[in-house]
């Protein structure tokens, strides 16, 4: 999938795997029930990510980690899907530097695995993934 360390930018990546549970928070939100079929996606995920990038790294771990514990926050504070969205679309305009095509794509693919995970993508996650990728384009 992709390598944080290796984008050359002095970011915390666990800053980045929080971001990412916004996300998946957001989309998993957008019909206004979050499934927990969705929310084994994101744990899928977290789980993919400390495979691939080597379970004894404990701060990936830990980072990745942090991904799942935002999710867990956003939905224990039951934080809207547009608050949460907007989250994260503030982290790309204040880190745009970070999201070249991988990061972009991880970002998508992460939204479409998530709003898929509960009998496929509805209008309502669509609608909000097309506006992430419409986001995403806007980003150079």
């Amino acid at each position: 999938m992709f390598n944080l360390h290796k984008t050359n930018l002095m970011l915390n990546p666990s800053l980045f795997y929080t971001e990412l549970g916004k996300l998946a928070y957001a989309i998993a939100r957008a019909d206004g029930i979050i499934h927990h079929e969705e929310v084994d996606k994101i744990c899928d995920f977290i789980g993919q990510e400390i495979e691939k990038n080597g379970a004894d790294d404990h701060n990936m771990r830990d980072a990745v980690l942090g991904a799942g514990a935002e999710f867990n926050r956003l939905r224990h504070t039951n934080a809207s899907a547009k608050e949460a969205f907007t989250g994260f679309t503030r982290f790309i305009d204040e880190h745009n530097q970070l999201f070249n095509q991988r990061i972009k794509n991880l970002c998508i693919n992460i939204a479409l695995r998530v709003a898929a995970a509960y009998e496929g993508v509805d209008e309502t996650e669509l609608a909000l993934i097309n506006k992430l990728k419409k986001k995403l384009d806007s980003v150079n």
